[in-house]
C-alpha cells in the first residue's frame, strides 16, 4: 500500500517520503521520492545585497551604516514560506492523506499557506525541524499515525 506520503521542510529545504511495506516483515518504510533544496535561503543577507554605494557614515562610532534596515530578512522568510507551502500543495496533490514535519517556528505559517485541498488531506502535523534526520528515525515521529 503506498497511499501515504511524509513531506519535511523548513526554509531551505522539501523532502517527499512515500511510505510502503515490506511484504516480509509488514514494516513501514520510507522511500524518497522527493527532494528539493531552494537557494535563496541559503548564504548571507550581506552577501545578496553588497550596494557599497548605499553606505552612510555613523555618527560617533567608526564605519559605516548601511541605511535603513527594510525588512529584508523578514521578506526572505515570507517568500521562502509561500514557497515552501506551494512545493508542499504540488506534492500533496492528489494524495489521500500526507503527513507533514516542519520546524516549528515555520510550521503554522506554511500550513496557513497550503492550499486548501491540500490543507485538508494532512493527516498529521508534527511541529520539529526533521529534515536533516536519518530516514530511519523519522519514522518514529509518525509511527503512530503512519500504521
Amino acid at each position: 500500500m503506498t497511499d501515504k506520503m511524509i513531506v519535511l521542510a523548513d526554509l531551505g529545504r522539501v523532502k517527499a517520503f512515500r511510505v510502503t511495506y515490506d511484504m516480509m516483515t509488514s514494516k513501514p518504510h520510507l522511500e524518497l521520492v522527493y527532494d528539493c533544496e531552494f537557494l535563496g535561503a541559503h548564504g548571507r543577507l550581506a552577501d545578496k545585497v553588497t550596494d557599497l554605494a548605499g553606505r552612510f557614515p555613523m555618527s560617533g562610532t567608526p564605519g559605516a551604516s548601511n541605511g535603513e534596515n527594510h525588512n529584508l530578512r523578514e521578506e526572505n522568510e515570507r517568500r521562502l514560506i509561500r514557497m515552501v507551502a506551494e512545493k508542499i500543495s504540488e506534492l500533496a496533490e492528489g494524495q489521500r492523506y500526507w503527513f507533514l514535519a516542519a520546524g516549528e517556528g515555520i510550521n503554522g505559517r506554511i500550513v496557513e499557506h497550503l492550499r486548501p485541498e491540500a490543507r485538508a488531506s494532512l493527516i498529521k502535523n508534527v511541529p520539529a525541524d526533521l529534515v536533516k534526520v536519518p530516514k530511519q528515525q523519522v519514522m518514529d515521529y509518525f509511527q503512530t499515525a503512519a500504521v
